[in-house]
Parts: C-alpha cells; sequence; structure tokens
C-alpha cells in the first residue's frame, strides 16, 4: 500500500517533528517544503530521528550518508514487513508502538475513508507517521484515489486562497479553535474533519459558522484504530462496520474483525444501541508507583487546591528521569517558583509518599504535542 513517496514523506515528517521539539511554538512542527539537510542536523536530534525512523517501519536502520538511503532502507523494510509501528502520543504515560498491518490498513481505509469518498483532495495538518495524518494521506488517498496533501498548522495562513471547493480538511480541535480565533473563514465546499481530542462544545456550530460545508469528528486512538464517526455533536459516534460489539458485557467490549481479543472502550461511553456511543470520560489514570497504584488525577486535583497554582498535570517520569512522579504548574498571577516550598508542604500533609511528585517544573502554558494532546516535559 505504502509508495516510495509515501515512505518517503513519513521519513521527512518524523525527521521534522523531531527538529523542532526544541522550539515552543506548538504549530510550527513540520513545513512539508522544508528541505532537509543531514549536515546541519545536530547528532542527538539525527539519533533520536533516526531511531523513530526504525521503529515505524520495524527495521534497524544501517549507517547511511545521505536521506534517500535511509528512506530506501525504510521502504524495504515496509516490502518485507506489510506493516508499520504507529506511536501513541503518551499524553497519559510512555509513548507505545501499536502495529497495525496492511491488511488492517486496508479494511480501515475503506470503511472509514468511504465518509470522504467524494473529497477532491485530502489536507492533512498532523504528521504522517501518526495515525490520524497517516490514514488521510495514506489509508484514505490510496483507496479512494484522492490526492493528498500536507499543510503546516498555522491560523495565519491564507486558507481561502489555499482551500478549494471538495477539500476535505484533517484538523484537530485546538488548531480550530485557533483558527476561528484567527478570524478565518472557508471557502464554499469544504469539510472539516476534529480528531485526535474531544471536540469543545459548540466548535461544531461555529465551524459551520465560518462557512463549513459539513464538519465531521473522528473518535479512536492510536492503540485500537478508528472507532466511530459522527457529524452532529449532539449523537453519539456511530461505530465502524469492522468493529464487532458485545454489550451483554458491562463495560461494552469491541472486537475489530480479524484481530484476536475483546477490549473495552479507550473512554468510559454511553452506549446507545444498536452502534452508538457517547464518550464520557477516560478510562483511568491509574499509575503504578513502586508497586502501588495512584491516581493521576486525584493527585492533580489536590495540587490544583493550593493557591499559587493556576493549572497542573501530573505523570509518570521517564525511565531516565527516576520511578517517582513529576508536575508541571502553571502559576497564578502574583505568585513566583518560591512558592514552591508550600507547595510541597501542602502536598505532604494530604497524599502519601507514593503519590507525592519528586520534580516540579514551572511554564506560562501547560505541555502539550503538535495535535492538542498533553505532552512530557
Amino acid at each position: 500500500m505504502l509508495s516510495l513517496e509515501q515512505v518517503s514523506w513519513i521519513v521527512h515528517d518524523i525527521f521534522s517533528t523531531e527538529l523542532v521539539k526544541q522550539r515552543r511554538d506548538t504549530f510550527a512542527f513540520f513545513d512539508t517544503h522544508q528541505e532537509l539537510n543531514l549536515q546541519q542536523i545536530s547528532p542527538e536530534v539525527l539519533r533520536q530521528a533516526t531511531e523513530q525512523v526504525g521503529l515505524f517501519f520495524g527495521f534497524n536502520p544501517k549507517p547511511f550518508a545521505s536521506l534517500s538511503q535511509l528512506i530506501s532502507q525504510a521502504y524495504q523494510a515496509y516490502q518485507k514487513n506489510k506493516f508499520v509501528y504507529l506511536s501513541t502520543s503518551g499524553s497519559t504515560g510512555m509513548p507505545k508502538q501499536i502495529l497495525h498491518t496492511q491488511e488492517m490498513m486496508k479494511i480501515e481505509g475503506k470503511s472509514v475513508g468511504w465518509h470522504f469518498r467524494n473529497a477532491k483532495r485530502f489536507i492533512t495538518l498532523t504528521p504522517r507517521q501518526h495515525l490520524y495524518g497517516f490514514s488521510f494521506a495514506v489509508f484514505f488517498s490510496s483507496i479512494y484515489k484522492i490526492p493528498a496533501i500536507s499543510l503546516a498548522p498555522l491560523p495565519v495562513q491564507p486558507w481561502r486562497e489555499l482551500l478549494q471547493q471538495g477539500d476535505v480538511v484533517a484538523g484537530f480541535p485546538l488548531f480550530w479553535e485557533y483558527f476561528l480565533q484567527a478570524g478565518n473563514t472557508f471557502p464554499v465546499g469544504i469539510t472539516a474533519v476534529t480528531s485526535t481530542a474531544p471536540c469543545p462544545k459548540g466548535l461544531f456550530e461555529r465551524l459551520k459558522q465560518a462557512g463549513a460545508e459539513r464538519v465531521v469528528e473522528l473518535y479512536g486512538a492510536t492503540d485500537t484504530g478508528g472507532i466511530g464517526v459522527r457529524e452532529d455533536e449532539n449523537s453519539p459516534f456511530q461505530i465502524n462496520d469492522f468493529w464487532e460489539v458485545d454489550d451483554t458485557q458491562k463495560p461494552v467490549l469491541i472486537h475489530r474483525k480479524g484481530v484476536e481479543g475483546w477490549i473495552p472502550f479507550p473512554d468510559e461511553v454511553e452506549f446507545i444501541p444498536p452502534r452508538g456511543i457517547f464518550p464520557l470520560k477516560r478510562m483511568d489514570r491509574m499509575v503504578q508507583v513502586a508497586g502501588v497504584n495512584v491516581s493521576l488525577k486525584y493527585v492533580e486535583e489536590v495540587l490544583q487546591q493550593h493557591p499559587a497554582v493556576k493549572a497542573c498535570r501530573v505523570r509518570l517520569m521517564r525511565p531516565d528521569e527516576g520511578k517517582r512522579l513529576k508536575a508541571f504548574i502553571v502559576l497564578k498571577s502574583g505568585y513566583s517558583e518560591q512558592s514552591l516550598s508550600d507547595i510541597r508542604a501542602n502536598l505532604s500533609k494530604q497524599l502519601s509518599s507514593h503519590e507525592l511528585p519528586r520534580s516540579f517544573t514551572f511554564g506560562e502554558n501547560l505541555p502539550v504535542n503538535e495535535m492538542g494532546k498533553d505532552s512530557d516535559w
């Protein structure tokens, strides 16, 4: 299914994403027109990007002198393996590599892509090594023979000139919010798609007021693939036809045809027979700290109670950092990092030893990745 050109796109996106992780601008994560010069890439970024290419295509990269050589290695690996490993966002922990076979891609691409079969072009605003960008740029594009174009999700671009009637624009909630705040409107005949994170209430209507002919929300996860689709924020998602449903169980279980095992939804859902769901909240945010189950949500709630804390996130440390929790804090106006000692003291009165974060980072905004999901720091 993947052509050499598509493999090249993905490798470039991986390198570009690694390069801009050093930058603070959420939306400047990749530029499809950027020429990548290996001589100008630091050894550390080069190592990380090469490692990510190997993980994605399931091979151990050999030494290479040019990007074209690495792309050739990746293409040969795909031709042999007929699968790729897509990485989860890591928004609730360490990213995981999830196997997607070529057969799984074809089945999902035909089913979900059917909703966009009449598109003139797919415009993707997310990196093509992630499930969402990969779906439009590869799955749907290949099966329905629709050209795909990747653009940087910059709200200030001249979108009315860039877009054409019949375009399907695959964006995400954070981008659409900034798109609307910038005063953008759509030309005639545009379908706006949103995924990767819950759609804020009212976003559907605001996108239509800006001229979108159609608004579609996709629900799923890298772990599962696409689960459901809806075109009205007040209606349930309809589960895609490659999933079987067992609503005799609590929680309701789903089974992907051709893949062994029944699994729960990624979130707690309200099931609407025969195949509808309303996602309610994440199933849980429990992690293990030294063998003890700890609720990240509870720790955040306690931390949020401190008068200096405007917003916060808590997560497990990476293996290279330790085996405890760490916290990211956005302070309220008038407070400084000198409040940390008081914050620590307050936490120690309410949390167990396992629940206490051992590392604290301060910033003006909570860390998010290129699609607006919580990210590591």
